[in-house]
């Protein structure tokens, strides 16, 4: 939260929340990955199709990698991808607290019920003990 009370974190956590969602459906995620080549190799080949030539053809060279060369890294990716594992962790922590609320929950309307269980128990005994001792022609001590 930012001192406007506005919540900066929400896109990230949701972003890893997808990530997660991602990573843990392996038959979505190869299909991600298929499409994300597709996309990839039409781009370099588009890319491909100009090289020679600048934007007005006056002859400037296009220095792009060749294809199937792995992009290269710089600060700012791996700056993302460090804010990207931290969301992770922090999706996942948020997923461990939220699971542990859910377990004191359960643990908490179990006791409930347990405890009213025996109130109406102990009611009945005494609702017993009273009507017994209503009709008991012997003296009580």
């Amino acid at each position: 939260m930012d001192e406007d009370g506005k919540d900066c974190g929400a896109n990230v956590r949701q972003k890893a929340k997808d990530i997660s969602n991602l990573l843990s459906d392996q038959a979505r995620l190869k299909e991600e990955r298929r499409t994300r080549a597709t996309m990839r190799d039409r781009m370099i080949r588009g890319h491909n199709s100009g090289q020679g030539e600048d934007d007005e053809g006056r002859g400037r060279k296009s220095y792009a990698p060749p294809p199937g060369t792995p992009p290269r890294r710089t600060r700012g990716a791996d700056r993302d991808e460090e804010e990207l594992r931290k969301a992770i962790e922090a999706s996942k922590k948020s997923l461990a607290e939220e699971q542990g609320r859910l377990k004191e929950e359960h643990d908490l309307a179990a006791a409930i019920r347990l405890s009213e269980e025996e109130e109406a128990k102990r009611h009945k005994a005494i609702e017993d003990s009273n009507a017994a001792a209503l009709f008991d022609d012997q003296p009580q001590m």
